[in-house]
């Protein structure tokens, strides 16, 4: 917040002499007004943490899919070049 910013806020909260003498509202407003950012930059955190949770479980899902992928195709090339021998073996006799 600019200083032009927070004098506006405060003559807008404080207009004239007269409304300092009851200061106990306006500092219950402004008590009020402090739970409700805090309680938004809470929320946003906690947001933002569940994000990055998120993602580090997402990526280690996409490993285990990659992992997974690499072992079939492992697997496949295996029998690919057993059945290329028990060609050869056969083509021989």
């Amino acid at each position: 917040m600019d200083k032009s910013t927070t004098l506006d806020y405060i003559n807008q909260m404080v207009p004239t002499e007269e409304s300092l003498t009851d200061v106990k509202p306006l500092m219950q407003k402004i008590h009020n007004e402090i739970l409700r950012v805090d309680a938004k930059i809470l929320a946003v955190v906690r947001q933002q943490s569940n994000s990055g949770t998120k993602a580090k479980e997402d990526l280690a899902a996409a490993r285990q899919d990659v992992e997974e992928l690499m072992y079939k195709i492992r697997e496949i090339k295996t029998k690919a070049e057993q059945s290329e021998t028990m060609v050869q073996e056969m083509s021989r006799h």
